[in-house]
């Protein structure tokens, strides 16, 4: 599970992120503060793509 550390803490994004970091984008730190529900991240990186 130590992979999961680095992931981004959006739960339907799948970036990694420095150590540092929760989220990989703005787009997922304001999905998450606003609780939104999302089938396939869109926060337009190659891991969500």
């Amino acid at each position: 599970m130590e992979d999961d550390d680095n992931k981004c803490a959006h739960s339907a994004c799948n970036c990694m992120v420095v150590d540092n970091q929760d989220y990989c984008s703005e787009h997922c730190e304001d999905a998450d503060d606003q609780d939104i529900v999302e089938i396939r991240c869109d926060c337009g990186h190659a891991a969500c793509q």
